[in-house]
């Protein structure tokens, strides 16, 4: 199974939004649940998900912050 692109750099997930960066993630998820690739795609794989993975959470930390701040206005 082919994957969308196992090579990513954090450069790359930094400039992503949210929305794409969780679809991607998602997409991650499908294949490595598949189990239909081999041990160093899934590597890679894990590696991507992981930046991904805080990436979001990090991007929801800044909307949760900007939330309190005008809540707090």
């Amino acid at each position: 199974m082919a994957t969308k692109s196992s090579k990513f750099s954090i450069e790359k997930v930094a400039k992503m939004d949210f929305e794409s960066a969780a679809t991607r993630l998602e997409e991650i998820v499908e294949i490595l649940s598949s189990e239909k690739i081999n041990l160093d795609s899934m590597v890679d794989l894990y590696e991507e998900g992981m930046a991904l993975k805080d990436h979001c959470s990090k991007r929801l930390d800044e909307a949760k912050l900007k939330i309190e701040t005008i809540t707090k206005k």
